[in-house]
Order: C-alpha cells, then structure tokens, then sequence
C-alpha cells in the first residue's frame, strides 16, 4: 500500500500517522523508544533486526501491509530522512506490482 504522506501523530504513545493512498492511516513509532532515524547508527539497526521472529520476518519479505512493515521501513529504514525512506518503500512496494 502506497503511503501518500505523514504528519505527527495526535496519539501521546505513538510519533507519526502516515496516510496510505486508500484513505487509511496507520500510526507508527512508539515516541519513548529510538529508532535508526534518530541516530543513524547502524548497529542499532542490526540490532533492530535481529530481534525479529520468522513470523515477523515473513511480513517483512512479503510486503505484506502492517505496522511492523511500515515502522522497518520508515523508522529503521536506509537513511535517517523519513521523506527519504517514504520514497524508497513506495519504489519498492511499485516493483513488486511491476513484478
């Protein structure tokens, strides 16, 4: 699902909305913990990584729609800019329709 844009969230947990191009939106980020875009560190990202189960992993490699795609993808994604990584996602998510 194509992500059109964010914006902070208006939940005091969570960091951002972003809204899908169905007219969804889906709230990612848990604003107390800290993500490879805060830093760039990317050992923490590995880490990040590593907690993942197979089940989660799965997701992951499908593109399946979720929090947990979104969040890999936006908050621990390549780069530590959000646009950034919004754009990737969306490039990858037209190549597996493509494909």
């Amino acid at each position: 699902m194509f992500i059109i844009n964010y914006e902070k969230s208006p939940l005091r947990s969570r960091r951002y909305r972003i809204y899908l191009i169905n007219g969804e939106h889906i709230d990612i980020g848990f604003k107390k913990s800290e993500y490879f875009i805060d830093n760039g560190d990317i050992e923490f990202r590995e880490f990040y990584y590593s907690l993942l189960n197979k089940k989660q992993m799965k997701h992951l490699m499908t593109c399946d729609p979720s929090q947990l795609l979104y969040e890999t993808f936006i908050l621990n994604g390549a780069t530590i800019d959000i646009v950034t990584n919004i754009n990737f996602y969306n490039q990858i998510i037209l190549e597996s329709f493509l494909n």
